[in-house]
């Protein structure tokens, strides 16, 4: 499920700068966080963590933590369905506190965990879609105002 999103961010973004798209694939690879954004800035050759935020909105992503929220309940879903395991033995193992895991779940997709896998990771991947696009206008809308939308007046 983990290469349909690589596939479909792909999709939604041709023209993904070589730093974004291994910003993403990392996170896709790791299935989950991979380090903070002053971390990741640093080994992307950015100044600070503001220069790969506005690198990611540039290109209409979300932030880093947001793709990573999205990933992190992705690789989670997969691994229940693969494993038959439970999201509070996958919290334990990763070193989380389970209701911090249930908690992600439902800040990211809005739904409990029941729920969640109940439609199963195409829809999770629908509504991350659906999310993109809503910063696929941010963007826009960024690059309009830097682009002169303010100063005619």
């Amino acid at each position: 499920m983990l290469d349909r999103m690589l596939l479909a961010i792909r999709a939604a973004r041709p023209q993904m700068t070589l730093r974004t798209r291994a910003v993403l694939e990392a996170i896709l690879l790791s299935k989950g966080p991979i380090g903070s954004a002053e971390e990741v800035a640093r080994e992307l050759g950015l100044k600070n963590r503001f220069r790969l935020a506005r690198l990611l909105q540039s290109e209409g992503l979300p932030p880093l933590h947001r793709l990573t929220e999205w990933v992190t309940v992705l690789g989670w879903l997969n691994a229940a369905k693969q494993d038959g395991v439970s999201l509070c033995w996958m919290a334990f193992r990763s070193h989380r506190h389970p209701s911090a895991c249930y908690r992600l779940v439902k800040k990211v997709t809005g739904q409990g965990w029941e729920n969640v896998q109940a439609k199963g990771a195409s829809w999770v991947l629908e509504q991350f879609l659906k999310e993109l696009k809503l910063y696929s206008g941010r963007a826009g809308l960024e690059r309009g105002a830097h682009a002169g939308g303010w100063a005619s007046t």
